[in-house]
Formats: C-alpha cells, structure tokens, sequence
C-alpha cells in the first residue's frame, strides 16, 4: 500500500476520476504537472494514539489506510504545498474524505481501464518486434492487428446508480455509459466506447435529441434490414458503416451485433424513465413545450377568457380573505398560482399549481386571439398530489370542473347578484349542471390513445382515423407479423358485423380484384394477410388498410354495439402501442 500513489495506473485513474482537476483548488491540471496528497496527513498513522483520534473524529472504519484510494486525491503543486502549512478545517476533511470514498467506483473503473490498454499496448509490441525478429510476416502482422478486440467481457454486464439514474452497459466489444431521463432532468445523454482496434479509446457522446432521433427508429430490427438510422450501409464482407453524432466509422458484423444489443437494452430504458416521469406527473395525454420538457400545455383558450381568470385570482388572493376560493398568490404578471399559506380542510399549505400563458408561435403569419395555458412546477416538488402540488392532469380537471365554470359564473353579465349576493338566486352547482364550457377551450387529443376508455363509435372512427393519418406520412415502420395480421382480421371481424359496406373502396383500397360478394372479399383480404410477414412495411400500405378499416366502421357505426368496440380496439391494440411510442418520442424532441 505504501506505494500505491507512485503506481502510474493509479495517478491516471485519480486524476481521470476527477475530470483532470486539482481536488482542492478545482483548476484544471495536467498529467504531468499532477501530484497525488493525502487527505490525512501521512505521518499521523506512525502516532497510534493520534491515528485512532483521528479515526473516531472523522467516523472512519478501523481498517482504514492512510495509504489507500479512500484518502487520496489528485492535487497541483501549489495546494500541494500550501497544504503542507496548515491542517485543513474539520468539515473540510470530512467533506473530502466522504468525496473520495464517492469516487472509489470511478478510479478503480479506470485503473482496469489503463490496465487494459496497457495490455494492448504490451500485445501491438510483441507483434512489432515479432515482425521486426522475423517470427511474424508483415502480413500476418497486418492481419492480427486488423482483428484485434480486446472484448470488454463475453457477456452482457450492466450497472446502475438510482441515485443519479446512471447506467452502464457493455457487450463484448461495446460499452455505454449514459444517464437516463428523471423528475426536473427529463433531458439524458450517453457516452459510446468501442474496443474496437481502429476507433479504440474514441469516446462519442450522444444528446437527449440524438439519443431520441438516432437510436430509437429501428430498435430491435435485425441490422440487415438497415431500418437503424445510425448503420448506415452495408459493405463487402459483412462489415456495416456506422454513424453515430458527427463521426463515421466501419465496424464488423460482430461488432455491429454488439452495437444493437447495447443501443437496444438502453434506449429500452431510456423510453421507460420518460414514461415513469409521465406516470408520476399523470401527463401522457398532454404536450410537453418542444424549449422546456418540464412544462406542459394545457389547454387554448380565448385571450379575453384568460385576462377574466387572471382577475379572478388577483381579487381572491390568500391574504384577503379564507373563503374557499381565496387560493391564489396574485404575486406576479401573467400567472396563476394556486397558493395557502395555511393548511386547510382541502389542501395541505403551500403551492398546488401554478399557470402561465403562452402565445401559439411568435413567428405566426397570422395573429391568434387565444393563448396556451401551461402547466409548471416551479417548485420542482417531489409530492404530487390533490393536496399537495397538482399534477399535471390534476391541473387539467381543475381548470375544467372548477375554475372555469367559477370564472364564468362570477362574470357572467347575464347574471345579476341580489341583496343576498346570489346570482338570480342560482347557485354555483346549479349554474354548472345549466351550462357548458366545452366551447370555451381545447387541447389536441391525439397525443396518446388508452383504449380502454374508447367507448363510443365516434371515438373509434376518431381513434382510426389518427392511426391512417399518421401512417399515412411515415415511409416505413417494422411490424411483428401478428401485428399485421391483427388488422387483417380486423377488417374481416367489421365486414361479417355488416354486409352493406362500399366493396368498391375497400377492393381499390387493397388492390385486390372487385367484387360485390362479401365471402369473396374476405377470401382475398384473408390471401393478402398469409403473404404478410415479419419485416419493414410501408406506411402507405398501412394507410390503405387503415382506410379500410375506417370506411367499414363508419358503414356499420349505427349497429355496432359496446362489446364489439372493446373488441375492435383489442385487435388494434399492437398499432396503437406503436403510435403511442413513436408519439411520446416525438413530442419530448427538444428544439434547442
């Protein structure tokens, strides 16, 4: 242990594990200006009564080793020095000694880093001077080299850290480092390393966006099917051209493998962080802003509408009274909060929601006369809930059932208070059960589909006709066969519910031969089904058999009857998990 600062692999791994920078002063330092210190001094262990103080002073296990990595840390010359003069504060060591236990994992990563590539270096040597001797053709040389990979493992090997949502994946000759989306860090990255021996030791660091835009389209699709954006081509001997952020590069079929089952296991991952941000915030059917993924729109309403809402909460501030809808903190310009400062029988204290507005486009040609309403957590709270900070659907249900109607209702000019302060004499709930204001906000609601809560006709030709329109502009999606075959059998389950449908749509539709006779009809949609098979389709396929499907529902809607919708949506259930996916994708791109 005495010599553990001296080992070269081990001042490398320090001053790695510390992004290259003196642990005292934080300045950049290079390798060889690099000095490795002690956080506790070195002479104290020859002082046993003092060793064991110290011990109990900082809490420190009674195996602990001065010369050990729990209490080393790269330094520059001069702190090194300055250090030397004084004993630092006892909150300082502590902070330190906690920050290089922390560090453990990172420097002892990076000794078996160096050792590795030391090994390597020792391997190319061996062969140069073998060639050099005469025991090794240049050939030969020229051969071994092309094919080295000194593999990161024989088996798939993951680690991860749900502290900080950091994941580490490696396979054979691929390594990813990444970290995944999580509550107010809803943006990730990753970091690729190959052993491969023509871009060894090449880091290639990968964005939020591009983990999203490179490496999710074709995910677990066979490579020789080239639906993954990042491999590029296909070249002379089963070697693939990568592109991954600004570097292109060749790899073997091999080494290709690798490559997906690692960008597969991850992105697998990564999908599922966002979708456990969206569970926790309850937003799956709203639209994050493409500037700032932890907002979310709302609703759109008139302009008018909104300055009527914000008048509401200024004259119902918290401190101007405890009536039920004194709830707001009129603090602010263009902004509803929701706000007590003491609990009551409804909320627990503190924020619940906050609100502001937001123009559609700044650069519209057209000017609009309504406003977004969006959802923020500017308390970054990690207690969500109806007493405590709303989420985001929350929010949504509010505004609609409560606020609104309370809106309206108090500024209603149709109404007039009597001596008692009653409207004519109508009451808030029956003013509600009286009116409707639906016509008084919107929201797109195509942004995630839950069939279980289509129940009616209009919902499924709503639900279908999204579906044709969004494959009607994708180029080519991959499908299970089953998938495709669902909605096949789809189609067939519609035309046996009702015989008077347009055969005429339905035959141009699939380009099958015209007929008038419905078993005939079905025998070829059922032949064009058994030639499907598991593999890319074409969105424009897609879009005819959706237009199909569209056409027989809207021909039979006034017969089909609840269990049969349950039923269609069942068969549609593989199509809408994967709009679904692409949807979610899509929307949490940032525009930065």
């Amino acid at each position: 242990m005495k010599n553990l600062k001296g080992k070269s692999e081990v001042r490398y791994a320090l001053w790695q594990a510390y992004s290259k920078k003196c642990a005292i002063c934080g300045e950049p330092i290079g390798y060889t200006q690099l000095q490795i210190d002690h956080i506790i001094a070195e002479s104290i262990e020859k002082n046993y009564n003092e060793f064991c103080r110290v011990l109990k002073k900082y809490q420190l296990h009674k195996d602990f080793q001065v010369n050990s990595l729990y209490n080393l840390r790269p330094a520059c010359g001069y702190c090194n020095r300055e250090k030397s003069y004084y004993e630092a504060p006892e909150e300082i060591t502590a902070k330190l000694l906690r920050k290089a236990k922390n560090k453990i994992s990172d420097v002892n990563r990076e000794i078996k880093k160096y050792l590795e590539e030391s090994n390597y270096v020792l391997e190319i040597e061996t062969m140069r001077k073998a060639v050099k001797s005469g025991e090794l053709k240049l050939e030969e040389y020229i051969d071994q080299v092309n094919n080295f990979v000194s593999d990161y493992g024989n088996e798939y090997f993951e680690c991860e850290n749900e502290f900080t949502n950091f994941r580490s994946i490696k396979y054979f000759s691929v390594k990813l480092d990444g970290y995944l989306p999580r509550l107010n860090e809803p943006e990730g990255s990753c970091l690729f390393t190959f052993s491969s021996f023509y871009i060894r030791g090449m880091n290639l660091t990968l964005s939020h966006n591009e983990i999203l835009q490179t490496l999710f389209k074709g995910t677990k699709t066979p490579i020789d099917q080239l639906m993954r954006p990042y491999v590029i081509d296909k070249l002379s001997g089963d070697n693939y051209i990568i592109q991954l952020g600004s570097s292109r590069f060749n790899l073997s079929k091999d080494e290709t493998i690798h490559l997906c089952e690692v960008v597969d296991r991850f992105i697998n991952e990564y999908i599922i962080a966002i979708e456990k941000i969206e569970k926790v915030l309850s937003c799956k059917e709203f639209l994050p802003l493409s500037k700032d993924l932890k907002k979310y729109k709302l609703m759109k309403l008139h302009k008018e509408f909104w300055r009527l809402m914000l008048k509401f909460a200024d004259e119902h501030d918290n401190y101007q009274g405890k009536g039920k809808w004194h709830i707001f903190d009129s603090s602010g310009r263009n902004i509803i909060k929701v706000y007590n400062s003491e609990p009551t029988l409804q909320y627990n204290s503190g924020f619940h929601c906050v609100i502001h507005s937001l123009v559609e486009s700044n650069d519209s040609w057209e000017p609009t006369e309504e406003v977004w309403l969006v959802w923020w957590d500017v308390e970054k709270n990690k207690n969500y809930g109806i007493r405590d900070y709303w989420t985001v659907e929350q929010a949504y249900h509010w505004l609609t059932n409560e606020f609104i109607p309370m809106v309206m209702y108090t500024y209603d000019p149709s109404l007039k208070r009597n001596k008692l302060g009653l409207k004519k004499g109508i009451s808030f709930d029956e003013y509600k059960k009286l009116n409707s204001f639906d016509s008084l906000h919107s929201r797109n609601s195509d942004r995630y589909f839950d069939i279980y809560k289509i129940t009616g006709v209009n919902e499924l030709i709503n639900l279908v006709n999204s579906l044709q329109l969004y494959y009607s502009v994708t180029t080519e999606t991959y499908f299970e066969k089953k998938a495709i075959e669902s909605i096949y059998d789809l189609l067939i389950y519609i035309l046996s519910i009702n015989s008077d449908t347009n055969f005429y749509y339905i035959c141009s539709k699939l380009n099958i031969n015209q007929t008038s006779n419905l078993n005939d009809l079905k025998t070829q949609i059922n032949k064009k089904k058994e030639n499907e098979k598991s593999g890319k389709i074409n969105g424009g396929t897609l879009d005819m058999l959706l237009r199909s499907v569209s056409a027989a529902v809207e021909y039979s809607q006034e017969i089909i009857n609840p269990d049969e919708i349950k039923l269609i949506t069942e068969y549609l259930e593989p199509i809408v998990a994967d709009y679904n996916l692409n949807k979610l994708v899509r929307v949490y791109l940032t525009s930065k």
